[in-house]
């Protein structure tokens, strides 16, 4: 089978193997969810495993689908990177020129080109401390938040939809935006409760001929053309619409009330648009800090003999750099880590900040035919790629509590256990871990898959932070195993296995080998 190009996990897997290389569905699928979830990933591995090669060819394959060649930087770390130059480069104040590096030159394209993705690997990361030279990025990267809607992002919105799938917003794309903007509180509402919301009067005032207009007939079509008249659902509700509204609202038996229905009650491709818009209502309304790179009014050159600067950063093969820049939304981080007596291991800080993921298995029968099949069955082959980040926040962990109750209910008890040694996560990493199983289910109701998710999460984001003695991990390990065991979290398992044969040989354990 040929490679198509579409933008899925299936034809990405098989440009992979076309390409002479060998990863599994759930692999290649894991580094996407985790780019998704934090554009911050760590691998670790054996030497030789692919932990450059899996993001090589992911860009490379990205790149084709977006139809840019320039979307990848591979950048070796310097063992004497004590500050951030090695990354951002600095102002030769001599000869009044910006000593670019290819982060930069990177970071400065994916500025250019918002709506393709970017993709930058620290090559051996940890060959200097990670803390002298990265230390700005994780603070910009951190520094990120989600403000309210407001007319500049709707704006954004608008134009991400026309530019990535060739339509503008609807009026059903409005009242979704409405609704939830609107309380959490899983109550019925009025059209004119969607109507007087930013999103709703922004609409009418760029698509309504102004939004003072009695506009409610138009809302009223939306979400009700062709419901069938006097037809029930199970629910007590009237059947869905033609509309992308009427498919993704409850409507009460007079149809004059109306409800934003769960993903889950959602068809597929409503469901579909409905998560486009969510993803993008995320990445639109996103904040963060600048890092400042010079202090001069005008963007510097790169080169003396470039000519003058005028209007856009990049222009052909000149770079100019303007005085602060944030880190572009579309860029995502890789660091790939070998452990030997040259290299540094990592603080919590930095684990926090990311998944950590092991390359540390080598598949001899998919990658040479020989012996028996290791691999069951995947379940994610047919999931779309879609580089749209969107910020983990209280809401991801609220909704994962009342999807998947059973599922926050390990994460609680694996924090209690953690707690007892002092070694318990925070906020920001309960938020992590609910948003990567959010996206790896991908809106499905199969509680094997979220426990799936959650097993990769206690594997990439809780063990990477256990290191220590015996005394301090012992009790601790075995108690974790036993959880994992209780609750088929296998991967989980099995490395805490390994991690409690390590310290009974050595009285000493880190989670990466």
């Amino acid at each position: 089978m040929a490679t198509k190009f579409n933008n899925t996990l299936l034809d990405l897997h098989e440009y992979v193997q076309e390409r002479g290389f060998y990863y599994s569905l759930d692999q290649i699928y894991n580094f996407y969810v985790s780019l998704k979830t934090k554009p911050f990933v760590i691998i670790t591995g054996i030497s030789g495993s692919g932990k450059s090669k899996i993001v090589d060819l992911f860009a490379e394959y990205i790149g084709k689908v977006n139809d840019n060649n320039d979307n990848y930087e591979i950048v070796p770390v310097k063992p004497n990177w004590t500050d951030s130059r090695g990354l951002f480069g600095f102002h030769n104040i001599i000869t009044g020129t910006y000593e670019i590096t290819p982060t930069l030159q990177l970071f400065l394209r994916a500025n250019q080109n918002p709506e393709k993705p970017y993709f930058l690997t620290l090559d051996e990361m940890n060959l200097a401390k990670v803390e002298y030279y990265f230390s700005d990025f994780l603070s910009l990267l951190e520094s990120r938040k989600v403000c309210e809607i407001n007319d500049h992002i709707m704006e954004l919105i608008d134009e991400k939809l026309l530019k990535k799938f060739n339509t503008k917003m609807t009026l059903s794309h409005a009242i979704i935006i409405s609704a939830l903007t609107l309380p959490k509180d899983n109550q019925f509402r009025k059209i004119s409760d969607f109507r007087e919301t930013v999103a709703a009067k922004w609409w009418g005032r760029k698509y309504f001929h102004g939004e003072d207009k009695n506009w409610t007939p138009a809302f009223r079509t939306e979400l009700n053309q062709y419901r069938p008249k006097g037809v029930l659902d199970t629910n007590g509700y009237k059947k869905d619409g033609s509309r992308l509204a009427g498919k993704a609202f409850f409507a009460t038996k007079n149809a004059n009330e109306y409800k934003l229905k769960s993903p889950f009650d959602m068809d597929d491709a409503t469901r579909d648009e409905y998560q486009l818009l969510v993803d993008l209502i995320s990445s639109s309304s996103i904040q963060q800090e600048q890092i400042s790179l010079h202090s001069s009014n005008l963007p510097l050159k790169t080169n003396a003999n470039e000519p003058d600067y005028s209007n856009s950063l990049v222009q052909g093969d000149n770079y100019y750099v303007p005085a602060k820049l944030e880190i572009p939304l579309n860029v995502f981080v890789i660091g790939t880590v070998n452990i030997d007596e040259t290299t540094y291991m990592f603080s919590p800080k930095v684990l926090d900040r990311g998944n950590v993921l092991e390359f540390n298995d080598v598949d001899l029968y998919n990658a040479y035919g020989y012996g028996v099949n290791p691999n069951t069955p995947s379940s994610v082959a047919n999931h779309e790629l879609d580089m749209i980040i969107a910020l983990a926040t209280l809401d991801s962990t609220k909704t994962l509590i009342a999807d998947y109750p059973q599922v926050f209910d390990i994460i609680a008890k694996i924090f209690h256990l953690l707690k007892t040694k002092n070694k318990h996560f925070g906020y920001r990493v309960i938020n992590e871990i609910s948003r990567f199983i959010l996206i790896y289910v991908n809106q499905s109701k199969q509680s094997n898959e979220a426990l799936q998710a959650l097993d990769l999460q206690i594997l990439q984001k809780v063990l990477p932070k256990l290191n220590g003695t015996e005394d301090e991990l012992s009790s601790l390990l075995n108690k974790l195993l036993e959880l994992c065991n209780t609750n088929s979290l296998l991967q989980s398992k099995t490395k805490i296995q390994r991690m409690i044969d390590q310290l009974d040989t050595t009285g000493y354990v880190t989670f990466i080998e």
